[in-house]
């Protein structure tokens, strides 16, 4: 869990922001933030040995899809809630073979139900999973694979920081910044072996209302990314029949991040020195 000991002073900017001063309710008081527009064309992904040379930025014009990364749904709430502000990732079963390949600078959060599992998170979010399964008719005992029929989506994504996680000793160093068990990472560190584990350091926006969209056949399986149809009707319906030339900047527009501009560049910081 993040703590508060990790926003010290003296810290250097880790992107370039367009900032103005508007209020926010947050924790159950009033208080000020500065709000970031964030360039959709600012250079913020680290390349990792030259091996993920480009990612999409908006709809890709030639696919006209968005990104969305499947993460289980505890982690969605994490994220969400400001209590974490990376994913690790290696690949799915289904991407075992080449691993993970980061495809998009800015993407939606998949929530899904399977693997997760409390003996996987720590003890503080354990009430807050039994809630998630109760709400979604789940068995707390076991996982089981996704069978909802439509997804919902919370909140979106824009990357700041991408790079390799060299060792076990890097990775325990990161434990305060989510909410994962030492030994689940350890398990996943030493998955696949031949491919590295990464780091995505994430910006995360809490949509005003969520997105709910029908389930495709193509997005079921052990697979990190699932792509949505630009033209799909929950998509349009969402946008009011208008989809705009640039989403997720629109979206930024009209929502709030999950951490606050000073906090989330101290907590960057920090990550970035230990990695």
């Amino acid at each position: 869990m993040i703590s508060n000991s990790f926003l010290d002073n003296g810290f250097n900017d880790i992107v370039s922001f367009n900032s103005k001063t508007m209020p926010l309710k947050r924790f159950g008081h009033d208080s000020e933030r500065t709000h970031s527009a964030i360039s959709s064309d600012t250079a913020t992904a680290t390349q990792v040995n030259n091996t993920q040379e480009s990612f999409n930025d908006e709809s890709n014009s030639s696919t006209n899809t968005f990104g969305a990364l499947k993460e289980w749904a505890i982690v969605c709430k994490a994220l969400e809630s400001g209590n974490q502000i990376l994913s690790f990732r290696k690949g799915g079963i289904m991407e075992f073979r080449n691993g993970f390949e980061l495809k998009f600078k800015n993407f939606f959060l998949s929530p899904t139900f399977e693997h997760q599992a409390k003996e996987s998170i720590r003890m503080d979010y354990h009430t807050t999973l039994d809630e998630l399964n109760r709400k979604n008719g789940l068995d707390n005992a076991e996982t089981r694979p996704d069978s909802n029929k439509t997804t919902e989506i919370a909140s979106f994504v824009e990357i700041t920081h991408f790079s390799e996680v060299p060792n076990l000793t890097t990775l325990k160093k990161l434990e305060n910044f989510h909410i994962w068990t030492d030994d689940y990472l350890k398990s996943r560190f030493d998955y696949n072996p031949k491919k590295p584990l990464y780091l995505l350091l994430l910006r995360v926006y809490k949509l005003n209302k969520p997105i709910k969209l029908v389930n495709k056949p193509e997005w079921v399986g052990c697979k990190s990314w699932i792509q949505i149809d630009s033209h799909d009707p929950d998509l349009i319906t969402y946008f009011e029949n208008h989809l705009p030339e640039k989403p997720f900047e629109y979206l930024k527009s009209i929502s709030k991040p999950c951490i606050d501009d000073d906090n989330f560049n101290k907590l960057s910081e920090k990550v970035r020195s230990i990695v």
